[in-house]
This record gives C-alpha cells, sequence and structure tokens, in this order.
C-alpha cells in the first residue's frame, strides 16, 4: 500500500483526549486536545517529516528567517536577532514600531487542500504527495469525556 503511495485507511484514527490546562474546568476552551496516535502513525509522520524537510532543504524553500521546526535554530534565535536589530535601530536613534501576531492554535487551522496546493507548487509530488494526501484524508478520532463516554467525528 505505501509504495503505491496509498496509506492504510485502518491507521487513519486517533483517541483524542482532552487535558485540563487551568481555569474553569467546565469550560472546553480551559483543555489542551492531546492526540493519541497508532504507533506506526508516530513512525510514518517522523518519516515523512524528515523527507518533507530534505526536499524544502536541498531546494531552498524554506526562508532564512524560519526558526521554528528546525534542528540546528531555534526561537531563541529569531528572540535575539530581533532584540538586536532594535538596539542598533535605538542606537542608531531611529524609531522603532512591532506589530506581533498570536497564532493562537495555528496548527488547528490548517486548511487541507490549500496545503497540498502548496506542497504541489514546491514540488512535491509523487509518491510522497499522494501517500500525505491519503494520510490526511478520511481520517477519524474518537473523543474520551471520561472513562465510559466517547463521541465519534471524522475529518
Amino acid at each position: 500500500m505505501l509504495a503505491q503511495g496509498v496509506y492504510p485507511e485502518r491507521l487513519k484514527f486517533s483517541l483524542i483526549k482532552p487535558v485540563y490546562k487551568s481555569g474553569d474546568k467546565s469550560s472546553s476552551s480551559n483543555y489542551r486536545p492531546i492526540s493519541l496516535l497508532p504507533v506506526f502513525s508516530k513512525i510514518f509522520e517522523k518519516v515523512i517529516y524528515k523527507r518533507l524537510f530534505d526536499h524544502l532543504n536541498s531546494n531552498v524553500i524554506l526562508n532564512e528567517h524560519q526558526y521554528d521546526f528546525r534542528s540546528e535554530v531555534s526561537t531563541k534565535n529569531a528572540s535575539y536577532i530581533l532584540l538586536n536589530e532594535i538596539l542598533t535601530a535605538l542606537n542608531n536613534k531611529q524609531m522603532v514600531g512591532g506589530i506581533f501576531c498570536d497564532l493562537h492554535k495555528a496548527f488547528d487551522c490548517i486548511n487541507h487542500a490549500m496545503l497540498l496546493v502548496k506542497m504541489k507548487f514546491y514540488g512535491v509530488s509523487g509518491k510522497l504527495y499522494n501517500l500525505v494526501k491519503s494520510y490526511l484524508d478520511g481520517k477519524y478520532q474518537k473523543l474520551i469525556l471520561s472513562h465510559n463516554n466517547c463521541i465519534e467525528s471524522t475529518w
């Protein structure tokens, strides 16, 4: 199946367990969803990540200022560069302004169709593209509310 670029249907599920963060326990916004995946799915995601990351690096697609999800740099690098540029501007008596956006739960809002379009645009094709498309299509999940109750839904 994987050789044809098709992700196995039996592995397209996850158990979602809400984990309490803080605040009012009766408010659903105070819980973070934890997705429990089959072990094979976790391994598959790491393999796909490595292949996509290698493709992005070898084709110089990632912006040099992309600091997250890269092993050689971190968001600390971004903070250092930002602070350094602010201090340099202030030392040169320049005005400094900033606009900061909180992309709260940005990963949860990714449009899969748009992601696939962008992947094609950046040269991801063939079996890798088909595998990612198959992996994203038709996934389903069960929400575990307590030990006795669960709610099923599909993506």
